[in-house]
């Protein structure tokens, strides 16, 4: 082997202790920056809204506000991310004070100082007025230091595990014009029924859920024919919109429905609408019931003259009125086209008709009549009744063949409340005219008190 001259073995010697300390001196940096990137960041990341609206087609800007904390580094090198929760996208962007995208999304904050940038969120895409969604962001952060040259030490900080705070903003789409129109369950009467003839009031309201301002103009339809409609509120109503957040946004109209006289009976539709000057439009449908004829009586609207009569045993007896009240709870005219006049009303004492059958000329919808026969009993009742049976029936011709021009058999929506029972008391007496033995009785009585009197007066004036 050739031996070495000692000027090279110095030189030798002198590169490789230069080389061990340059390696030396790259471990501990490596060691050092190692430290620095798994260590919690010292960025806090704050926002100027937790939850923001922005306009279908347009975009949102909320501001973020970086702070470090950090004493040591001349910067911090922070790249910013954004995460969508619902895992449905929205376009965003980073921004800085000028509204130029940042540079890999990515911003400095020097030493003990702030920095502000702008996300940008835009409603296009999946983006849809009426939705929300929920946006994380994060920041992800390399220290940075000056080098004896004026260089900085290079880091990315997208492989960094110096995260930031995360903060979520609720983003909600809105719609520039859009109209919200509701109608109540029931009438103002708190019925779902309408009558021939007769105005019901049923409340409506239409809200703005656009963002901006609007008017609207109103229209009112139904399935039916002939029915008078109107829409309770003007046309070129103004409405603030979303964005105002102190105006009122809904007002109440109250639209009227009224059927014609001869209106069919049956279930019609009624629909409210609202149409912007915008374009935009909704409108509420409801459902209203135009009933048949409902005729009814009830055992407690017979009433009689007396609380009880007698009979004689020559068969003599005492003159009853007997009253009855009939109502008719439905419409004015049945599907037929037959109209609630001329009703017949029939009274049977013991089974049998007494007089001849009353008629109530018309009985409209809410309309009660009072109709009475006179009856003269002819027989007591017995001991193991409670009176004699009395029954009266209304509309009994619908049972009939309509032979005559009244008999029009009118068709209900209920034929079961069209008669009624109750009892009435007949005694036996044994005189033979109780209003003459009333009477002798009430005479003789008299009399003895005229002769008493005379008596007393003569008295007094012999003495």
């Amino acid at each position: 082997m050739m031996a070495m001259k000692p000027e090279e073995s110095n030189a030798n010697g002198g590169r490789r202790m230069l080389v061990a300390l340059i390696a030396g001196a790259l471990l501990f940096t490596s060691l050092a920056l190692t430290s620095t990137v798994s260590a919690a960041s010292p960025i806090t990341l704050a926002s100027s809204a937790s939850t923001g609206n922005v306009l279908a087609g347009e975009s949102v800007t909320f501001t973020l506000t970086l702070t470090s904390s950090d004493s040591t580094y001349n910067y911090q090198t922070v790249k910013l991310y954004g995460s969508w929760l619902s895992g449905t996208d929205w376009p965003y962007v980073f921004e800085d004070s000028s509204g130029n995208e940042l540079v890999s999304q990515s911003i400095d904050v020097a030493k003990g100082g702030t920095a502000t940038a702008y996300l940008s969120v835009y409603c296009l895409g999946a983006c849809t007025g009426g939705t929300s969604n929920t946006i994380t962001v994060y920041g992800k952060s390399d220290p940075r230091y000056m080098t004896v040259d004026g260089d900085d030490n290079a880091g990315d900080p997208a492989s960094s595990s110096n995260a930031t705070n995360s903060i979520d903003i609720v983003v909600t789409a809105v719609n520039a014009y859009t109209v919200d129109v509701t109608a109540e369950s029931t009438s103002a009467a708190s019925s779902n029924k309408v009558y021939q003839g007769e105005t019901t009031v049923w409340r409506y309201t239409v809200t703005n859920t656009g963002w901006n301002d609007d008017t609207y103009d109103f229209s009112v339809s139904t399935t039916a024919n002939g029915w008078t409609l109107t829409t309770g509120l003007s046309n070129g109503l103004e409405v603030k919109g979303q964005s105002n957040t102190v105006a009122t946004h809904s007002h109440t109209g109250e639209m009227t429905i009224t059927p014609f006289a001869g209106a069919s009976p049956g279930t019609y539709t009624v629909t409210i609408s609202a149409t912007s000057s915008n374009g935009a439009s909704d409108s509420a449908t409801i459902s209203v019931v135009l009933p048949e004829p409902d005729l009814e009586i009830k055992a407690t609207d017979i009433s009689f003259s007396h609380t009880s009569a007698w009979i004689t045993a020559r068969g003599n007896s005492q003159l009853v009125t007997i009253t009855a009240k009939v109502r008719n709870n439905g419409g004015d005219v049945d599907t037929a086209g037959n109209s609630a006049t001329n009703v017949d009303v029939w009274f049977t004492v013991d089974g049998s008709t007494v007089g001849t059958v009353q008629y109530v000329s018309s009985l409209g919808h809410g309309d009660e009549e009072t109709v009475s026969v006179s009856y003269k009993p002819n027989r007591p009742h017995s001991d193991s009744e409670t009176g004699l049976p009395v029954k009266v029936m209304v509309d009994q011709y619908n049972n009939l063949d309509g032979s005559k021009p009244e008999d029009k058999a009118i068709k209900e929506s209920d034929e079961t409340n069209n008669e009624a029972s109750t009892t009435f008391k007949v005694v036996r007496i044994k005189t033979a005219n109780p209003s003459f033995y009333l009477g002798f009785t009430a005479l003789t009585a008299s009399v003895g008190a005229a002769v008493l009197l005379s008596r007393y007066y003569r008295s007094e004036d012999e003495e």
